[in-house]
Parts: structure tokens; C-alpha cells; sequence
């Protein structure tokens, strides 16, 4: 557990900052480019993020959860990479102008063929990061992530501020790549995994193929908005609604991503040992709904002061997407553990079973909405949302013996933090003149007040995170204490 822990602290620190980065980039690239130039470009990265997870294949979490890894695994995952990114590279760059003519711009195929580059680049970076996953290495991983974070932001907003519109996103994924791989292999500069064979090739294929498929088509339905509203409503829509996505990731990315790296090793790991992951499953839920929900709760009854001072006056339209998008969320709290579980028990079947039976009727909901509007798709999520939730939930409480009550459990003290973080706030807005547009002192009023009862509610329930929050902060105070005694020590 304390492994886990220093892990999850690691993990934290690297996506805290990469966010918060992100956030800045966020808020200054909403002024500098408008509506349509963001939707061109949210476009082009629905097609690159498509084509990035066809290319990953799965290979890296097969090399995670390998429990024996040989050389010959490492090369032949490499060179499969290899072959993917060149396929995939060449794939876009003969589909580029196919794909700009069904939306009808033809901006869009010179970004495309630009974002080619970053695939040739990243092979040589793949099969190491995933070994620094395996071996929990999550320092380092952090400095690299972190280090990413940082040139994309500096060639973003620097290229968008000098005119360059949209392919600044571009250069600035490309740039990131060309950093996160020359710091991984300078990391671990084991260059032997560099010689190309496909001696293993069989065992990899066959479970990225399952691997692949799954998060394909997940990331596929969760980027279909996009495609449906460009063909329809226009690039403006896409830019809209995508900008309102992710000002409701943010708490999730600040929250799963400091995990998600974390929780498939650390699972594999518990499996290998013979740990209870059921009992695992419920403490991360109930750790994830205590800070999830509430945040989610304050950004739907703040998203006109947030979109304000994140976006700025141009998004007006986005407030009630965001509102909508981020109660509807809350139904996924537990969904970031689904794909860890299910593989860690050797159920990655289930993972496409789940994935092939929850999509389809979701991506059919998504499509009729588009054709209404953009609220209407943002308001379907409300069904789709706790849809995909509980056929998830069907594969996890078959795969680990779990009843909804055990659950319902786990949940019960989260829901109260969620009430004591909304209360003041809602009452700040129902004493307000402007109801749900509230003034900065309003808005840092509302914000303290929700901060103020979630620590209260914590303290009142005992809440499992209080457990948590100790433990960590024992560990940055024996991780203080030591670094001042070695400052002593040297200094003497």
C-alpha cells in the first residue's frame, strides 16, 4: 500500500501540473483563436486521437500485465509499434483529403498530414514508458510527463500567439511526442529493444487485438459527437461542445489520470499476490466519488462564472452544455477501474462484450440528438451515461462477486460530501440577483463555502479519503523531515 501510495503521489504531482498547464494553455488559446479556428482543429485531433490508440494496439498494457517479460517480448513489442505507426502514418496521409472533403474543409487535410510526423517519432518511446508503468516507476514517468506538458504549452501558445491558428496545436503535439520519447530513452537507454524481430509477435497481436478493439471503439463513441455536429451543425458546434467536454474532464483528469496509471500495475500486482481486488474496487470507488461527485456538482452550479473566466465572454453558448455534461458524469465514477479489473482477473473478453453491447444504442442516442442540437446532445448523456455505467457494472460484480448493496455501501458517505459541498453554494446562487451569473466575490464566496462543507462533511462521516489525505501527508512530512536532515547532515 505504500508503494501504491508513493505512486499515486508521483502520478498526482505529474498530472496536477500537466493539468493545470493544460488549463492555462486552454485559457489562453479560447482568446487567441475563435470558435470555427478550435473546432478545426478539435476535428483534426478526433482523427489523430483515433489514430493514436489504433496504434498503441494494446501492446503497452500487455507489457504491464505480462507476468513473465522476456527480451524477445520487449523487441517484438517494439517492432510491432514500428509497423503500426508506419501504417497508420501513411493511412492518414493517403486519407487526408477523403476525410476533409466529407466535412468540407479543406484546412483540415494539411493538419492531418502534418500530425503524421508524431507517429514515426513515438515507436522508439512506446515499449520503454510502458516499461517504467510495469516496473512503478512513477517518478520518473512524472519528470517525463511533466517536461511534455510543458513544450507543448511553450510551442502551442507561442506559435498561436505569432498567427499561426490551429496547426499551433499540431507542432505542439509534435514537439511534446519528440520530448516525451528522447527523455524516456534517455532514461533507460536500453537500445537492444531497438532490433526488430517478431519472434513473439503471436501472444502480443492477440491481445492487443481484444485490447485495441475496445478502447477503439470507447474512444471512438466518446469522439463521435464531434464528427456527428461537424457534418451537421458545423465546425462552430464542434468547438462549442468540445470546449464544454472538456471543462467537465477537468475533474476527472485531475482525479483518474493521477490513478489510471497506477491502478492496472498495482491491480496486476494484487492479482499476482492473491489480494482481495474486490475489496480494492469498492475503497477506489468510494475514494473517487468523494472528490469527483462533489467537483462535478460545484462545476454544474458554477459553469457560467467557470466558463467565463476559463474561455472568456465568446462562449457564452457553452454554460448550459457544461451544466448538463457535468451532472451526467457523476454516473461514471466508477468506470475508470473497469478495464484494470476486468484484465487484471484475465477477463479482457468482457471488456468487448461490455463495450459491443453499451455503444451501440449510445451512439444511436448521440446521433438523432445531434440532428435537434447542441443541448440535446449534451442532455442525452444523462441516459447514456448511467447506460454504459451498469452494463459495466454487470461484467465487474460477475468478475468479482459483487452485489449493488456492497456498492450502494461504498457510495452512501460520498453522497453525503456531495450534498455538503453543493449546499452553500446553492445557497449563494438562490440569494444572488443574477441567480446562476454570479460576480467574482460571489463565485470565491460559493467556492469557500463548498470547500468548507466537503471538509466538514468529511470530518462528520469519516470518510475513507480523511484516511487517505493523513497518510499522504505523513508522507510528505517524512519526506521533508529527511530531505532537511540530509541538508543538515551536508552542510555539517
Amino acid at each position: 500500500m505504500s508503494l501504491i501510495r508513493r505512486g499515486i503521489l508521483a502520478s498526482a504531482a505529474d498530472k496536477y501540473l500537466s493539468q493545470a498547464i493544460a488549463v492555462a494553455t486552454l485559457a489562453v488559446m479560447s482568446r487567441i483563436l475563435t470558435p470555427r479556428e478550435i473546432g478545426l482543429y478539435m476535428l483534426a485531433n478526433t482523427v489523430i486521437l483515433l489514430s493514436e490508440n489504433l496504434r498503441m494496439f494494446g501492446v503497452g498494457i500487455f507489457i504491464v500485465q505480462e507476468p513473465r517479460l522476456e527480451r524477445t517480448t520487449l523487441r517484438s513489442a517494439f517492432t510491432i509499434y514500428l509497423i503500426l505507426s508506419l501504417g497508420v502514418a501513411l493511412c492518414i496521409n493517403l486519407g487526408a483529403g477523403l476525410i476533409s472533403a466529407f466535412f468540407h474543409e479543406s484546412e483540415l487535410a494539411p493538419l492531418l498530414s502534418l500530425a503524421s510526423i508524431a507517429f514515426l517519432i513515438a515507436p522508439f518511446g512506446n515499449p520503454i514508458l510502458a516499461l517504467l508503468q510495469r516496473d512503478l516507476s512513477f517518478a520518473r514517468l512524472a519528470v517525463l510527463n511533466i517536461a511534455m506538458a510543458v513544450v507543448n504549452a511553450a510551442v502551442t501558445i507561442g506559435l498561436g500567439w505569432a498567427g499561426f491558428g490551429p496547426v499551433s496545436y499540431v507542432w505542439g503535439f509534435i514537439a511534446a511526442t519528440a520530448t516525451l520519447t528522447l527523455g524516456a530513452v534517455l532514461c533507460r537507454p536500453e537500445l537492444w529493444i531497438f532490433r526488430p524481430t517478431l519472434s513473439d509477435a503471436r501472444r502480443i497481436l492477440s491481445f492487443g487485438i481484444i485490447s485495441s478493439t475496445v478502447t477503439v471503439l470507447n474512444m471512438a463513441y466518446d469522439l463521435l459527437p464531434r464528427l456527428a455536429l461537424g457534418r451537421i451543425l458545423g465546425i462552430d458546434a464542434v468547438g462549442v461542445y468540445a470546449r464544454s467536454v472538456t471543462i467537465c474532464q477537468i475533474p476527472e483528469r485531475v482525479i483518474v489520470s493521477a490513478l489510471q496509471p497506477v491502478v492496472l500495475p498495482a491491480m496486476a500486482a494484487e492479482v499476482r499476490a492473491g489480494g482481495d481486488l474486490k475489496a480494492s474496487y469498492l475503497r477506489g470507488h468510494a475514494l473517487m466519488s468523494s472528490i469527483q461527485w462533489p467537483t462535478l456538482v460545484m462545476l454544474a452550479l458554477l459553469a457560467d462564472p467557470v466558463v467565463r473566466i476559463l474561455l472568456g465572454s465568446q462562449w457564452g453558448e457553452a454554460v448550459p452544455l457544461v451544466r448538463l455534461i457535468a451532472v451526467a458524469t457523476m454516473a461514471l465514477a466508477p468506470a475508470f477501474m473497469t478495464f484494470p479489473v476486468l484484465v487484471s482477473v484475465g477477463r479482457i473478453r468482457s471488456t468487448l462484450w461490455a463495450t459491443l453491447i453499451s455503444l451501440p444504442p449510445s451512439a444511436a442516442i448521440v446521433i438523432f440528438a445531434s440532428t435537434i442540437g447542441l443541448q440535446a446532445v449534451a442532455a442525452s448523456l444523462l441516459v447514456i451515461a448511467p447506460l454504459q455505467m451498469l452494463v459495466a457494472l454487470a461484467f465487474v460484480r460477475q468478475a468479482l462477486g459483487l452485489t449493488m448493496r456492497e456498492l450502494a455501501a461504498a457510495s452512501r458517505k460520498s453522497a453525503v460530501l456531495t450534498f455538503g459541498t453543493g449546499a452553500l453554494p446553492a445557497l449563494v446562487i438562490l440569494l444572488s440577483p443574477d441567480g446562476f451569473a454570479l460576480g467574482i466575490v460571489e463565485t470565491a464566496i460559493a467556492v469557500a463555502g463548498g470547500a468548507a462543507g466537503w471538509l466538514a462533511a468529511v470530518i462528520l462521516t469519516g470518510h475513507p479519503i480523511r484516511a487517505e489525505v493523513i497518510a499522504v501527508y505523513a508522507m510528505l512530512d517524512g519526506a521533508l523531515h529527511h530531505w532537511r536532515s540530509t541538508r543538515r547532515r551536508f552542510a555539517e
